[in-house]
Formats: structure tokens, C-alpha cells, sequence
């Protein structure tokens, strides 16, 4: 489909399974992207471990994709059959490994903590992660859904989910031992070495738009943010009618001043970066003192909040567990 997005400097392929993804269709959709005249300087593929091949390495090389994101989740096998993983621990290892020695020189490892009933203790994950060639961690506290099984379970009482205690624990850990091993904590989940800062990522956090292509995507244009139909024969159905993306049909949501403030504010407090008062008040008409000052004043008593320069603040990361609902606290609501 024809399309003129402008230039587009990073690609991200992710959601479902995109290690799986037909190598020859795959190529045609980075091929699409870089003759509208970009150059993306980072396309990254997110890769379940069991689907990494030398073949597929290869390939993806080949058609300019540099920075693969791995599920790990955790080496502990038993852990790994209870998420219904089809990987084992040793496989996320090789496959990080063969990835590296293919010529992926960005590499990100995801990893979850807070599993309940680990066999393996949390410090041993953290460990082989750290003893990896990858320059990226992305650590996630584990979610219980609803509306699936481990959620189900859990409603049941077959399975359990850990307690604050040790989520904190694992935590602490896990921003004690990167650090050790040269990574710098740049935003709550997210962990990097030297140059191995995700590119595409902080498009998201700095409130950057972009564009969210198939079904179920979200993209953002700068004041509307924007759904796909997430029913994938409906989606099929639009795009087989379009000839430009701009007639695909979506849901969209147009932000308000105080919408886009709320969200700077809660991404900015996610960061190693933080907030910019004087930024968010010549932006937005709003900013966190103004909005409570009592508060305000409170987290930079106890320092939960602290300064990096005159207009410049951040959470404190032993804090960051809790920063949306530190965030939330300033929000607009007017």
C-alpha cells in the first residue's frame, strides 16, 4: 500500500510472534520502509528463543534488522513450564549466544520477576542474564490478567501470586546487580549498557508519534492516538479494500491539553530523565507543584522526588516501584 509517513527512524516488530513471521514477507516489509527514503537507525524484532535458527539470524541480518529482543523470562525451567514457555533455560542461553555470534551486536534479554514458588533463586537469573553478550535487560514484574488461565488459576487458588515483600526484594536485587554488571537503570523496566539504550522505545516515553501497523496496533500523531481493529479477519478485510494507510479504518482518541500533560507527567517520572517543570508548564499550561503542592513538597521532603538541576526532577529509583501512583497524584483533572 502506497504511504507517506514521513521519514521513519526506527521500525519495531513485536506483539504475537514475529520470530515466526515468513522471512520473504518480513523482507518486503522493511523493504517498503526504507525505499519511502528512510533509513531506520535501529529495526528491532522481538524473538521467542525456541525460534532462533542460524538461518533465520542470517536472514534477518541481511535485511537490516539490528537489535533483537529475546523472551528469556527466567532459566528456571520448572518456572518456565508453569508460564507454558516452549523454551528451556538452556535454549534462552544458546540462543543469546548464537545471536552474538551471528553479528547482532544489540541484544535485549526480557526477564520477569515476582514469580511465586521459584525453584531457582531470582539471584541466579540475574546472574547468567549479567554473564550474557546482551546490552539491553528489560525486567518485568509478573501481571495476573483476568481473562486468562494463570488469572483463572489464581481466582481458583490452584496458583498463587508472590507477595509485596518479595517483588520489593527481587527488585532491589535486580537495580543492585545490573548496576554491578555496567548497566544504567534508564526507565523503571528497562536496563542498559553503554549505547544499548532502545531506540524506539523512548518514542513512547517522550510522547513522539508513531505509527502502529496490523491488527490490534496503536499509533500516535502527536494529538490523537489511534487503534486498529484487533479482530484479525475485520483487519484483513480493511487493508485488502485500502490503497494508503490513511484508509484503514481505527478507533481514534483525541487528547486534550490535560490528557497529554497527565501522560508526559507519568512517562517522565518513569525515567532516568524525569520531568522538566518549566517544559511541561510552557507545553501544557500545568505542572506538578502547582497541581499539589503539599504533596510535591512531601516527596521532596523524604526524597522520593529529587532534583536534577533547577527544573528538573526524577523519582528516586527505589521508588519506582510505586511511581505511577506517586505520577497520578499531580495529575490534571480539570
Amino acid at each position: 500500500m502506497e504511504q507517506s509517513p514521513g521519514a521513519v527512524s526506527t521500525l519495531y516488530f513485536g506483539g504475537g510472534t514475529p520470530s515466526l513471521f515468513d522471512l520473504d514477507a518480513l523482507k518486503i516489509l522493511v523493504d517498503r520502509c526504507v525505499s519511502s527514503g528512510s533509513q531506520p537507525s535501529e529495526i528491532t524484532l522481538e524473538a521467542n528463543p525456541e525460534d532462533i535458527t542460524h538461518e533465520r539470524l542470517q536472514a534477518w541480518l541481511a535485511m537490516g534488522i539490528n537489535r533483537l529482543s529475546i523472551g528469556v523470562q527466567t532459566f528456571d525451567d520448572d518456572r518456565l513450564r508453569w508460564m507454558n514457555r516452549a523454551h528451556t533455560g538452556q535454549q534462552a542461553i544458546e540462543a543469546i549466544v548464537a545471536a552474538h555470534d551471528a553479528g547482532f551486536n544489540h541484544l535485549s534479554a526480557d526477564l520477569i520477576y515476582g514469580l511465586p514458588d521459584r525453584k531457582v533463586p531470582f539471584s541466579e537469573d540475574l546472574q547468567k542474564a549479567c554473564d550474557l553478550p546482551v546490552d539491553h535487560l528489560s525486567a518485568y514484574i509478573l501481571t495476573v490478567e483476568d481473562k486468562t488461565v494463570l488469572g483463572r488459576n489464581v481466582q481458583k487458588g490452584i496458583d498463587r501470586v508472590a507477595p509485596d515483600s518479595l517483588v520489593e526484594s527481587e527488585y532491589s536485587e535486580l537495580c543492585a546487580r545490573a548496576t554491578q554488571a555496567g548497566f544504567e537503570h534508564y526507565e523503571v523496566s528497562n536496563f542498559a549498557r553503554p549505547g544499548g539504550r532502545a531506540q524506539h522505545n523512548q518514542h513512547y516515553w517522550t510522547g513522539l508519534p508513531y505509527l502502529g501497523i496490523g491488527p490490534g496496533a496503536h499509533g500516535f500523531d502527536g494529538k490523537r492516538r489511534s487503534a486498529n481493529a484487533s479482530n484479525n479477519p475485520a483487519y484483513i478485510a480493511q487493508i485488502s479494500k485500502a490503497k494508503k494507510l490513511t484508509e484503514i479504518q481505527a478507533d481514534f482518541e483525541s487528547l486534550t491539553e490535560r490528557d497529554r500533560y497527565n501522560e508526559h507527567l507519568m512517562t517522565g517520572l518513569r525515567t532516568a530523565n524525569g520531568i522538566d517543570i518549566a517544559e511541561l508548564t510552557r507545553k501544557f499550561g500545568h505542572n506538578p507543584i502547582a497541581e499539589d503542592p503539599q504533596f510535591w513538597k512531601q516527596c521532596l521532603d523524604d526524597c522520593t522526588i529529587v532534583a536534577l538541576s533547577d527544573d528538573n526532577y526524577r523519582i528516586r529509583e527505589d521508588k519506582w516501584l510505586i511511581a505511577d501512583r506517586i505520577s497520578s497524584a499531580f495529575f490534571a483533572v480539570d
